[in-house]
């Protein structure tokens, strides 16, 4: 069974407001999956730390 995490869980280990989580995700730099609620992998929170925050340094 495959490990999720909440956007709840997300604030905690990311340190940032649930609006932020969704704004990252509107903007693609952070991939989930909804089913009711939002559920992000290991894989995708790696990917967001390792990709996610250069991309978003590109568009400032």
């Amino acid at each position: 069974m495959i490990k999720t995490y909440t956007l709840q869980d997300l604030e905690k280990i990311l340190g940032v407001k649930e609006r932020t989580l969704f704004r990252y995700i509107q903007k693609g730099w952070l991939k989930g999956s909804k089913r009711g609620k939002w559920r992000f992998t290991d894989q995708d929170i790696r990917d967001f730390l390792k990709h996610g925050r250069d991309d978003s340094l590109k568009a400032k």
